[in-house]
């Protein structure tokens, strides 16, 4: 079998990010400490994203607005989606959205910590390169202690209780391309990428149309999407 948890231990969730501000001139004036860190970095974010120096003269603008809700330390986390499987194959789900981040987390980490203590394993795409450091990270941040579930710099490998499905599709082979939309394609899944809000719209979906609910059901897409994945990969003979 090739995922071998209980469908009704896995905890399937998935999160969305935005930069911290708007824009970087806005992010210069409200959080000047925080602005200074992306001028120091922001030839790591031109190195990473390369096609970002295209952009223009409003070159800062632009790379703040689309990458910064990637990297932790210049992100905040507007909403989380959880969703578990009960024994009768029904579905019940979660989700955290809110304005305020330390709400939205303290909430995420109340969930969090009762879930680890019933054995339950967490499932996500692309959970322990991002959602999990992220999720950690600005729990940090906003001075809240990261559940135990979340594995740590002394985690071993095998006590890691969570079930990436990009790893899963990878199979081992970490240069092979493994989006949650290729995912479902391959796998005859309809795509959570079908709607009008797509990952890289979020950031503006938020702060210029305060759009928490359009993003709150494109998060809890990708967390239906996670459970169908995991259900065939249970079923394979």
């Amino acid at each position: 079998m090739l995922i071998k948890q209980p469908l009704t231990k896995i905890l399937f969730m998935d999160i969305e990010t935005v930069g911290c501000c708007p824009n970087y001139d806005v992010c210069s004036n409200l959080n000047p400490t925080v602005s200074e860190q992306f001028d120091k970095y922001f030839d790591w974010f031109l190195k990473r994203f390369p096609e970002d120096e295209l952009a223009g003269e409003d070159i800062k603008n632009y790379v703040f607005t689309k990458r910064t809700a990637l990297v932790p330390e210049f992100a905040k986390i507007v909403c989380v989606s959880f969703a578990f499987v009960l024994d009768d194959g029904s579905v019940r789900k979660q989700t955290f959205s809110d304005d305020d981040e330390f709400k939205l987390l303290k909430n995420v980490q109340g969930l969090l910590n009762k879930v680890g203590k019933l054995d339950f394993w967490l499932c996500g795409h692309n959970l322990k390169n991002f959602d999990i450091p992220m999720l950690a990270k600005r729990m940090i941040v906003n001075n809240l202690m990261p559940p135990t579930m979340l594995p740590t710099y002394d985690t071993k490998p095998w006590e890691i209780k969570a079930i990436d499905t990009k790893e899963v599709w990878q199979y081992g082979a970490y240069t092979s391309i493994g989006s949650l939309d290729l995912l479902c394609s391959s796998l005859g899944i309809q795509t959570p990428k079908d709607g009008d809000i797509v990952g890289d719209k979020v950031h503006s979906e938020y702060w210029e149309k305060q759009n928490l609910k359009g993003i709150s059901e494109y998060c809890e897409k990708d967390v239906n999407v996670l459970i169908e994945i995991i259900k065939k990969l249970k079923e394979l003979q």
